[in-house]
C-alpha cells in the first residue's frame, strides 16, 4: 500500500492566496488576474523545489508566516524601469522646483522631502536622486534631498536598499542624470551596477502598507509624494482611505503625482488637478514667496513640439518613429535620411530641427563617419539609435565622445514600440542640453568590450545573395574585422559564371574571395567561399551540420529557396529590411529578425561571440 496523502485545509490554493495578499495590500486579484497568479505561484514552486502545486501547498500551511511574505512580493511586484512616465519629471524641472526651492531655503535643514510610495525594488526612487541633484545645481549647492522610498514587499525593499541593478536597465536612464553615480560591480556582479554614496545619501527604504502606514511615518511631511500605478490595483474606497491618510503627510504647498492612466477625479477630494495625473491643495492665498522666485534662474524647458530629424538606412525603422514621436507625445519628425551623406544635404536646408536620430551602420556614410565630419557647435543635439549592442562594441563610446548625447539600443523591429519612453525621454534630455559637459563616460568605458570569436572553426556565416546585390555583399565583407568563422556565399541561378563572381566580389571588397567546387572538406577560419546555391545548401548541411551557423538573407526570395534556406536549421537567421511587405517572406516567421544589410556583420560577430556550441 502507498503512503496515503495528507489532506490540506485549503481546497483552492490559488484563490486563498489572493485573499491574503488582497487583505494584506490592497492589490485586487479576481478572475482576471487568476492566470497571473497560477503562473507567479508556480515560479516559487519551482524555486522551491516541489514538484507540483499539492507538494507545495502541504509546505505553505506549515510555513505560512513565511511564505505568505513571499507571496506577497510575487504577486506585488510589478514591472518598473528608471524614469517612467518621463513627463512628470519635467513637471518636477519646469513647475515645481521653482516654486519649491525658496520655501526650501527658508527652513532651517534646507532640505526637499520627497515621498515614494510603492517603490517596489527602487528604481523611481534613485530616479528622483538623480534628477533633482542634477537639476537643483541649477539653484546653488545649498539645497539638499531627502527621499523615503516605501513598498509592502519586504524583499523589494531590500533590493531598492542595496542599489544594484542590471546595466541593461542603467543604460535606460537618459545619459545625462547617470553622472557618476554607479559603479560596475566586481565578481559575480560584474555585469551589473551599484549606486554610488552620491545617491545612496539621499535615499532611505523602509517596508509600508499603504492601506496602513500610521505607526510608519509619524510626523514626517513631504514637498511630493509619488505614489504612481498602484491604485490601478485598489478598489475605490482603499484609493480614498490610502490617498486621505497620505495626504496627511503632504505639506500645503506640495504635489501629490499618481500614475498617467490613474485619476483621483469624483473621490470626494478638495484637490486641483495642476499637471498629467498632479494634485495639489487649493491655494489659501497668494504664495509668500513671489519676490524670492523671481531671482531664481530660468530653467529652460523643451518646445511644446520638439522637431525630429531621423537618419537610418532601415524605412521600417522610419515608419516606427512615425508611431512613436507623434504630435499628441510632443514631437514631429520634420525630415529623414538614408545615410549620412543625404542627412548632411537635407539639414542644410531645413530649418528648426531640435534634434536628429542617427544610426551607425548606413551606406556611404555611417553614423560615426557622420559625427566626425558634420557634428559641431551649431549642429542639433544627437542621440544615437542603433542595432550596435551598447557594450559589445568601441563603436558606441565612439559617437558618446564625438558628441552625441545619448544612446539607445534599437532591438527587434517589433519591439521597438515598448523602448518609446526610453528614447522620448532621451530625446526630451538632449534637447534642454543642460551640463552636457558634465556628463561622465566612466561607466561606459566599465563596460566597453570588444567583440571576440572563440572557436572559429566550429561556427559558420552564411550569406544567401544574388548578382542584384553584389556591392552590399562586398560591403559585407569589408566591414568583417578581426578573427572570423568561415563565410559561404550562396548564389542562385548564376551557373557558370560563379568564378567571374568571385573575382568581383574580391575586387570590391578587397578581401580573397575563392569559387570552389571542393565539397569534401570544411573551409578554414577567415575563408570566404562563393558556392552555387543548391550544392552549397547541401554542402552546408552534411558538413557544418554541427557547426553554430548564422545566415544573411539578402532581398527577396521565392517559396522554394526559402525552405532551402529553413532547411539549414540555422541558429540565427537574419533578413534584410526592404521596407513593409517586402523582402523574404516566407522567411519572416523563423527569421531572428528583419535589419538592413549594412548591420548583418555586427549583428553576426555579436551573435558568434555570445555562446558556443
Amino acid at each position: 500500500m502507498g503512503q496515503a496523502v495528507r489532506a490540506v485545509r485549503y481546497t483552492d490554493i490559488y484563490a486563498h492566496l489572493s485573499e491574503e495578499v488582497m487583505k494584506l495590500t490592497g492589490v485586487q486579484l479576481g478572475e482576471k488576474q487568476r492566470s497571473m497568479v497560477e503562473a507567479r505561484l508556480h515560479k516559487r514552486i519551482h524555486e522551491l523545489g516541489f514538484r507540483n502545486i499539492n507538494e507545495y501547498q502541504i509546505h505553505y500551511e506549515t510555513h505560512e508566516k513565511e511564505e505568505i511574505q513571499a507571496i506577497v512580493g510575487l504577486l506585488t511586484t510589478h514591472y518598473t524601469y528608471f524614469f517612467r512616465e518621463f513627463a512628470h519629471f519635467e513637471y518636477l524641472a519646469e513647475k515645481v522646483l521653482p516654486e519649491l526651492v525658496p520655501l526650501v531655503r527658508q527652513r532651517p535643514d534646507k532640505t526637499l522631502h520627497v515621498w515614494s510610495a510603492a517603490v517596489s525594488r527602487g528604481q523611481e526612487a534613485y530616479s528622483l536622486a538623480m534628477f533633482l541633484h542634477h537639476h537643483l545645481k541649477s539653484y546653488g549647492t545649498d539645497i539638499r534631498v531627502r527621499i523615503l522610498g516605501t513598498d509592502v514587499d519586504e524583499q523589494s525593499v531590500k533590493v531598492a536598499a542595496n542599489g544594484v541593478y542590471p546595466r541593461k536597465e542603467i543604460s535606460e536612464a537618459p545619459l545625462a542624470y547617470l553622472a557618476d553615480h554607479w559603479a560596475r560591480g566586481k565578481g559575480d556582479i560584474s555585469e551589473f551596477v551599484k549606486a554610488r554614496d552620491s545617491l545612496k545619501k539621499m535615499v532611505e527604504f523602509e517596508t509600508a502598507n499603504l492601506l496602513d502606514f500610521r505607526d510608519r511615518l509619524g510626523n514626517r511631511m513631504f514637498d511630493v509624494i509619488f505614489c504612481r500605478n498602484v491604485f490601478i490595483y485598489f478598489s475605490p474606497e482603499q484609493i480614498r482611505s490610502s490617498t486621505d491618510r497620505m495626504l496627511k503627510h503632504l505639506h500645503p504647498h506640495g504635489h501629490f503625482i499618481i500614475g498617467m492612466s490613474e485619476s483621483l477625479s469624483g473621490l470626494g477630494f478638495d484637490l486641483k488637478c495642476k499637471g498629467p495625473s498632479v494634485y495639489r491643495f487649493p491655494e489659501k492665498a497668494p504664495a509668500p514667496v513671489a519676490e524670492v522666485k523671481k531671482t531664481l534662474p530660468p530653467l529652460a524647458s523643451a518646445p511644446k513640439v520638439i522637431k525630429v530629424f531621423c537618419v537610418d538606412d532601415s524605412s521600417s525603422i522610419h515608419s516606427l518613429m512615425k508611431q512613436i514621436l507623434k504630435p499628441d507625445q510632443g514631437f514631429e519628425i520634420v525630415g529623414q535620411a538614408m545615410n549620412g551623406v543625404e542627412a548632411a544635404q537635407k539639414l542644410k536646408q531645413l530649418k528648426g530641427v531640435d534634434v536628429v536620430t542617427l544610426d551607425i551602420h548606413m551606406p556611404e556614410m555611417t553614423g560615426v563617419e557622420y559625427l566626425e565630419k558634420h557634428f559641431g557647435p551649431g549642429h542639433p543635439p544627437v542621440v544615437m539609435v542603433s542595432s550596435v549592442s551598447r557594450d559589445q562594441s568601441e563603436l558606441p563610446l565612439r559617437t558618446l565622445k564625438l558628441g552625441a548625447s545619448d544612446y539607445v539600443e534599437k532591438p527587434a523591429l517589433n519591439a521597438l514600440q515598448q523602448r518609446g519612453e526610453e528614447l522620448r525621454a532621451k530625446l526630451k534630455t538632449a534637447v534642454l542640453g543642460r551640463n552636457q559637459s558634465e556628463r561622465s563616460l566612466r561607466l561606459e568605458e566599465e563596460f566597453k568590450k570588444k567583440i571576440l570569436i572563440s572557436s572559429p572553426e566550429r561556427k559558420v556565416r552564411v550569406l544567401a545573395s544574388g548578382l542584384g546585390h553584389l556591392k552590399k555583399t562586398a560591403q559585407f565583407l569589408k566591414d568583417l574585422d578581426g578573427v572570423q568563422p568561415p563565410v559561404h556565399i550562396l548564389f542562385e541561378g548564376v551557373d557558370g559564371n560563379l568564378p567571374e563572381v568571385a573575382r568581383e566580389l574580391s575586387f570590391l571588397s578587397g578581401k580573397k574571395v575563392v569559387f570552389s567546387e571542393d565539397f569534401s572538406l570544411k573551409a578554414r577560419p577567415g575563408e570566404i567561399r562563393v558556392l552555387d546555391f543548391k550544392k552549397g545548401i547541401s554542402f552546408l548541411s552534411k558538413v557544418h551540420a554541427g557547426d553554430r551557423m548564422s545566415v544573411s538573407v539578402f532581398g527577396e526570395w521565392g517559396r522554394s529557396a526559402a525552405l532551402e534556406i529553413k532547411g539549414l536549421r540555422a541558429a540565427q537567421l537574419l533578413l534584410e529590411d526592404l521596407g513593409h511587405g517586402k523582402g523574404a517572406e516566407h522567411l519572416q516567421h523563423v527569421a531572428s529578425d528583419v535589419f538592413p544589410s549594412t548591420s548583418f556583420p555586427f549583428l553576426g560577430s555579436e551573435f558568434f561571440a555570445k555562446g558556443d556550441v
